[in-house]
């Protein structure tokens, strides 16, 4: 009787939990052969897609829409106004580039829970987002494979490829744990620990002996195992980020110019595959005016993202980052159709999503929905709105950015792809 490897361990037991949440066995999608790099960028909160990405007629007794106009930019239909005018700079300089998928059912109302099935494409707790999958199945040698910026992710079996720097600029401290820290002199606590190279291999093997002894004893098989090895491997991934050298003064804050700054670095750099950024506070209960302000800043910040893909040279010979990069755009939920007594809009099960960069098919709408914000039947192939199609559900949009960026869905999800992102 064959061993069966860790990777077929994990990966069986993620693509059990999808099948144990969403309904119906798809068949092998066509995937890219191009192993694509990833941004994921979140909207957290929950965006209310009328004020952009799924305009509505103002006249609609059903839908309470903000002031604007709609623009076409390269066929897609977006809602502008002088009030947010990030948002047509943003999609006059990249629509063409831009997948829009509006009309994504994701069956919650609870913000933890939306999020969870928008990421994983199911509904378990435990299962890695989509972009801890693409990290494992093409960055697992890289120093910090999911490089994680935001607050909401999933990385389940995979937690120890992602490196979450927090709510400040942790890297520095990923990369020399020790160094700089006010742990010296006991006496002058100010004073920092300065390892010279001696005593640094001696912590380093003093560490590491103990713990393969540790796995001698007691980690042979089993889960044991498997986490003393995630913390050797650690090690060595801490050795290649010094070799990366200084970040410089960058700061994580919430705003996402600074974020995009760092993820590219570690893109360019070579320490990731998939850069997790998230922005924004669409939660408005109270006021929902306030998307006014919340969109603008946020399609400022994807306008900086976007230019600067589209500015800096690519790994391959005459290529830019763009053509390499696939950048996913979401929030885990939209807003009511009416405003509430508060002035504000609730919790919506119906949101949209933008995919853009290589290998996608830009310039389009797919999916939709009807006059009272509940999502449209699609048909999963070219995105149009079928009668005969189906509802456009959180797990066919994960399958169809797995199969983007190179990644068979089928080894992780039951559930058909939206093979209408890809060109």
């Amino acid at each position: 009787m064959s061993m069966i490897s860790r990777r077929e361990l994990l990966v069986g037991g993620t693509a059990a939990l999808g099948a144990a949440t969403v309904r119906g066995r798809s068949a092998r999608a066509e995937v890219s052969s191009v192993a694509r790099n990833l941004i994921l960028v979140v909207a957290n909160g929950g965006w209310d897609p009328v004020y952009a990405l799924d305009p509505k007629d103002p006249g609609l007794e059903t839908i309470d829409s903000p002031e604007g106009v709609v623009q076409q930019f390269a066929g897609l239909d977006i809602l502008t106004d002088p009030s947010r005018p990030a948002v047509a700079s943003f999609f006059e300089a990249h629509a063409s580039q831009i997948a829009l998928v509006n009309g994504v059912q994701v069956q919650s109302i609870v913000h933890s829970d939306c999020f969870k099935r928008i990421m994983t494409g199911t509904s378990s707790d435990t299962s890695p987002d989509f972009g801890a999958i693409t990290a494992f199945e093409h960055g697992s040698d890289l120093p910090a494979p999911y490089l994680v910026l935001g607050q909401t992710n999933y990385t389940g079996p995979f937690a120890s490829l992602a490196a979450k720097t927090g709510s400040t600029n942790q890297l520095g401290l990923l990369v020399d744990p020790l160094n700089g820290l006010p742990v010296g002199d006991p006496y002058d606590p100010e004073v920092p620990l300065v390892l010279d190279a001696t005593e640094r291999d001696l912590i380093r093997d003093f560490v590491l002996g103990s713990a393969e002894q540790r796995m001698a004893a007691r980690g042979a098989l089993g889960s044991n195992r498997s986490r003393l090895q995630d913390f050797i491997d650690s090690f060595g991934r801490g050795e290649a980020l010094r070799e990366l050298g200084s970040f410089g003064e960058l700061d994580y804050v919430r705003e996402l110019p600074s974020q995009v700054d760092l993820a590219l670095l570690g893109l360019e750099r070579q320490l990731c595959f998939v850069a997790h950024l998230e922005a924004g506070d669409f939660d408005t209960h109270q006021d929902n005016a306030a998307q006014t302000d919340e969109h603008q800043a946020f399609y400022a910040g994807l306008q900086y993202l976007m230019d600067e893909l589209t500015a800096r040279p690519g790994a391959a010979t005459g290529s830019r980052m763009i053509d390499e990069t696939v950048v996913v755009v979401l929030s885990e939920m939209g807003r009511t159709p009416r405003l509430n007594g508060s002035g504000g809009k609730d919790h919506w099960p119906v949101t949209s999503t933008m995919v853009m960069g290589a290998g996608v098919a830009g310039g389009r709408v797919l999916g939709g929905t009807d006059d009272r914000l509940g999502a449209q039947l699609v048909n999963l192939d070219d995105g149009s709105l079928d009668p005969e199609g189906v509802q456009l559900q959180y797990a066919n949009l994960v399958a169809g950015i797995l199969a983007l960026v190179g990644v068979d869905p089928a080894d992780y999800l039951n559930a058909a792809p939206l093979g209408a992102l890809m060109a």
